[in-house]
């Protein structure tokens, strides 16, 4: 996290609230995608109206994390240590919210973040989110993981939005 005094890119700054408050909830990796897909998909609906492509990017989302990793407390990217080497921190678990209510709950909390916070465009809210998503998965699942996880958003992104689609 940088000072409060410096400037940041909006998603940068948008994305650190979401974190932050997704860690102080101590919210679990699948409930934290869930809910930031779902905020993510009610925003390009009400914008676009609802696509096939929308539901299925839900589905492969929820189907993401594995069965060891569903459960890990979302958390910040360990620090590098002096020497180069990161941080050795142990993934902790967390009880999953009740779902599909706590989902809901919790994509209601994270869309008040995204307005109270007041993203300069529809595209710094919707970095923020994939960015959240991001850092959560490489946090708790490492970089290969993330990678994984871009690559699905990259061809969600090419094939809706970039994919003309979407207009």
């Amino acid at each position: 996290m940088r000072g409060k005094g410096e400037e940041r890119p909006e998603q940068i700054r948008v994305g650190d609230e979401i974190m932050q408050f997704l860690i102080k909830r101590e919210t679990s990796l699948a409930d934290a995608l869930d809910a930031l897909t779902a905020v993510m998909l009610n925003a390009l609906a009400a914008k676009y109206g609802k696509r096939d492509e929308f539901f299925r990017l839900s589905e492969q989302v929820s189907r993401f994390p594995g069965s060891t990793e569903r459960d890990r407390a979302v958390r910040l990217i360990p620090t590098k240590q002096p020497g180069g080497l990161a941080a050795k921190v142990h993934p902790r678990t967390v009880t999953m919210v009740e779902r599909p209510e706590g989902i809901s709950r919790l994509a209601i909390e994270v869309g008040q973040i995204i307005t109270q916070s007041g993203p300069k465009s529809f595209g710094d809210g919707l970095d923020a989110l994939t960015s959240t998503m991001l850092t959560a998965i490489e946090a708790t699942c490492g970089r290969e993981r993330a990678d994984e996880f871009d690559l699905l958003m990259a061809g969600f992104s090419k094939e809706v939005i970039s994919g003309g689609r979407v207009q």
